[in-house]
């Protein structure tokens, strides 16, 4: 028997204290994938200083599970489109939904339920054979998705993880080459320094060379003059 779309939905809908219990228990799962422990760093020293660079936290997005319209429509959409001839599963499903308002265990809905539908050939065992086959829908549904979420994932970001790398190594780089441009600097620094000494001890020596020889300039010149001066008394 074929049944209608809006009638499957309303099969397979939970209330939102269903949806909220579901997501309780997948929340640890999901905290320790967004928020895994960090691991250990070791202290090193690098071969240059710089100043400390304040870097803004990345965002990150709530990634709690919870109730998808969309993907809800999607998956019963894929049931609906599966949905075999006569009586199984869903049809079984849907009989027992529609006794929810009547207090009575399961149970006894559900052998009230196979009781009524036997009448139409559906067993117990075509009950859960065919439930077997919907799960696999559903499963190849899971496995689509989960090759679409992998392309999405590369897309987004493990090409983004790349280029993290890719900015690493270029910040190594740069920063090997800063430290070896710091210590060309300071060897430059020094060289320039041992000059500044050559030509204090260059301009030394010819100070003393220049006093020296003023020096002794004077006492030769004196001595021509003083007997100059004497042989000019001469009458």
């Amino acid at each position: 028997m074929a049944i209608d779309l809006n009638k499957l939905k309303s099969i397979f809908f939970v209330s939102d204290e269903e949806v909220e219990e579901i997501t309780k228990k997948n929340e640890e799962v999901v905290k320790d994938k967004v928020e895994p422990k960090k691991p250990e760093l070791k202290k090193t020293t690098t071969q240059y200083s710089q100043k400390t660079t304040k870097i803004n936290k990345p965002k990150v997005e709530n990634s709690k599970g919870e109730f998808n319209q969309k993907i809800f429509d999607s998956l019963t959409k894929a049931i609906y489109d599966a949905n075999l001839p006569g009586d199984d599963y869903l049809e079984f499903i849907e009989a027992l939904q529609a006794m929810k308002n009547i207090p009575l265990e399961e149970t006894i809905k559900m052998q009230t339920v196979l009781a009524t539908l036997s009448t139409k050939g559906l067993t117990k065992e075509k009950v859960i054979e065919t439930a077997d086959y919907y799960l696999k829908i559903l499963t190849n549904e899971k496995d689509k998705f989960n090759e679409a979420l992998k392309k999405q994932t590369d897309g987004q970001v493990n090409k983004k993880k790349k280029s993290i790398e890719n900015i690493e190594k270029q910040i190594k780089d740069k920063a090997n080459k800063i430290a070896q441009l710091t210590h060309e600097i300071n060897e430059s620094k020094q060289e320039i320094q041992n000059i500044k000494n050559d030509i204090n001890t260059s301009m030394s020596k010819i100070s003393k060379t220049e006093s020296s020889f003023k020096t002794t300039f004077m006492v030769v010149a004196n001595q021509i003059v003083s007997k100059i001066e004497k042989l000019k008394s001469i009458p």
